[in-house]
């Protein structure tokens, strides 16, 4: 599957292994499993918002869930790791929506405090810290792609992170759907040499 094959690559270590390490304690083992998971957070948080600002929202919602994912996985089950993680990206990306949803019905129908406000805002279980550093190691990634692609690759990213497929970026851009798919390989072999 090719999305699957956009998040390995990056390191030797299996998402298991990663998650290993980061309950014993590794913080760079979950920038490496946020790193993998970074287009499949664009991607979904694309699909799911309305603008950009929304996706940005999303996208840290979605770290949350992977964040969730990576304490509460247990090997023993039936579901690898990337079903897993999947399920609970999604599922707090939705809960983020509902919950927005309601707090927008409620911040135009009454006047609330400002405390009950940013309780709304800020999820009990987000770290800042964490959200910081991740948002920083998620933007340094952006940055290394923007040197990186050339025009024409980044246009196709940013189609496939908005939640087109293959087809349709190559309908979109004029393209036939075999040069989509050789600049999304150029993308994941230069994702790779970044790790």
């Amino acid at each position: 599957m090719l999305e699957k094959d956009l998040f390995y690559g990056a390191s030797d270590d299996s998402d298991v292994q990663l998650v290993r390490r980061f309950r014993e304690g590794d913080q760079s083992a979950f920038y490496q499993l946020a790193s993998r998971f970074f287009l499949l957070l664009k991607k979904k948080a694309a699909a799911y918002s309305r603008n950009a600002q929304d996706s940005d929202d999303l996208v840290q919602e979605g770290l949350i869930g992977l964040h969730k994912a990576a304490l509460t996985f247990d090997e023993s089950g039936t579901a690898s790791f990337r079903t897993y993680a999947d399920v609970c990206i999604r599922n707090r990306m939705i809960s983020s929506l509902r919950q927005s949803r309601s707090a927008s019905e409620r911040l135009s129908g009454t006047a609330v405090s400002m405390e009950e406000a940013e309780r709304l805002e800020s999820p009990p279980e987000s770290d800042p810290l964490n959200a910081v550093i991740v948002n920083e190691e998620l933007q340094a990634l952006e940055d290394y792609l923007r040197e990186q692609l050339s025009p024409a690759e980044s246009r196709v990213l940013d189609l496939y992170l908005s939640g087109l497929s293959y087809d349709e970026i190559a309908e979109r851009l004029g393209i036939t759907r075999k040069s989509c798919d050789n600049a999304m390989q150029r993308i994941r072999k230069k994702l790779r040499q970044r790790y």
